[in-house]
């Protein structure tokens, strides 16, 4: 097998931190849940997401572009679905936004479910990454080994970065705590709507 050259794996690794770096619809919900519920809901969210990723990731490693074909042809429906997922859950939260009574934090199996639906309901994900790890592939007789490498490198930077996410989530949310608390909770529903609106406005390209 041919190896992936350093300077091509510096250059994967610098577009990966920079993709991770940039907000989405898996990071709006990353972010607006634990805004709303605190740091381990949204970390096990973000465990939700990248199992998710990984799962995407495994079908362009083996090479399973009938199911990138499938995810393609049912592109807008699955995004819409998507889109409406978290708008439901932003009306959740903006309806219970500086309540008395303390919204109920979601389960750890909720917390990843939601994590991991979004996850999937985001079809250019699959696509892009279908389109993006063959870039950095040297070894085109053999590329399955080359391609493993770049979805466990890809894998690892965007669960350390959606972790952060969550951390820095939820030192905003200690921060507005109390008398702030109506403003936490509007702001993490606004970010859902901005997650779900990502998703309505994102096309094939």
């Amino acid at each position: 097998m041919a190896m992936i050259s350093a300077e091509s794996l510096a250059l994967f690794v610098i577009a990966c931190i920079a993709l991770a770096a940039t907000p989405g619809p898996n990071v709006a919900l990353i972010v607006g849940t634990s805004l709303k519920h605190g740091r381990r809901a949204g970390i096990l969210t973000a465990t939700g997401v990248n199992v998710g990723l990984i799962a995407q990731l495994a079908l362009v490693a083996g090479g399973l572009a009938y199911v990138v074909e499938a995810f393609s042809r049912h592109f807008d429906l699955v995004r819409y679905a998507g889109a409406a997922y978290l708008l439901w859950l932003a009306v959740l939260q903006w309806r219970s936004a500086g309540s008395a009574v303390a919204a109920p934090t979601p389960s750890a199996r909720a917390s990843f479910g939601r994590g991991l639906a979004v996850a999937f309901a985001n079809p250019k994900t699959l696509l892009f990454h279908a389109a993006f790890l063959p870039q950095f592939i040297t070894d085109t007789a053999n590329p399955v080994p080359q391609i493993a490498l770049l979805a466990a490198v890809f894998a690892a930077i965007a669960l350390v970065g959606d972790v952060l996410w969550a951390v820095v989530a939820d030192k905003a949310r200690a921060a507005l705590s109390g008398r702030f608390t109506l403003v936490a909770d509007r702001v993490s529903a606004g970010i859902l709507v901005g997650g779900a609106a990502l998703l309505l406005a994102a096309g094939r390209r």
